[in-house]
């Protein structure tokens, strides 16, 4: 069965406002596509920002952290070697006081007794 060439022309005249209608859709959607690609680029964009910003922060924290580490180990360092010189000091020091009272000791066995009063 064929169609007549009047009503195959019809058809032909309704199918052309229709791609025109489907091609404004396409073109509006693809619009909004790129709309939508900007605003993830500049959010995206921010993010780069803000990322480099805190690994820059983080970086400096690090290097504060490491100069504050090795700063406590020298002054722990420092503080055990006070230790280890006080304990030596001690030592010295109880040296002293036993030689002392040696002496004292034999100082007293020398003088005569006293009588208590």
């Amino acid at each position: 069965m064929s169609i007549p060439i009047e009503q195959h022309q019809h058809a032909e005249h309704r199918r052309i406002p229709k791609i025109d209608e489907d091609a404004t859709v396409v073109i509006v959607q693809v619009g909004e596509i790129a709309a939508i690609q900007h605003k993830h680029t500049a959010m995206l964009e921010r993010h780069t920002v803000y990322h480099q910003q805190h690994r820059s922060d983080l970086t400096g924290l690090r290097r504060d952290l490491d100069d504050t580490r090795a700063e406590m180990n020298t002054r722990f360092s420092a503080l055990d070697d006070d230790v280890a010189g006080l304990k030596t000091d001690v030592a010295g020091l109880k040296t002293d006081v036993t030689l002392i009272k040696d002496k004292l000791e034999v100082i007293l066995s020398r003088l005569p007794e006293q009588p208590v009063a």
